[in-house]
């Protein structure tokens, strides 16, 4: 693998990386939301906060990477 296609291929993953922790963190702020209203229950949210957990520590981890 060349070193552009390396580069290209860790941009790539920081993008990714960076919108799923931004969609969960959407996701979770929208989940909170309805667990005020009566929409969705705790079990949701306490989902949701796991995913974003997730989200970040992948975000960190491609970050290192970089």
């Amino acid at each position: 693998m060349e070193a552009t296609e390396h580069e290209s291929t860790l941009e790539h993953a920081l993008d990714v990386a960076r919108e799923n922790a931004k969609q969960a963190r959407r996701l979770l702020e929208h989940a909170r939301a309805q667990l005020e209203s009566g929409i969705v229950g705790p079990e949701r949210v306490a989902q949701l906060e796991e995913l974003l957990q997730t989200a970040e520590e992948d975000l960190a981890r491609v970050t290192r990477e970089q």
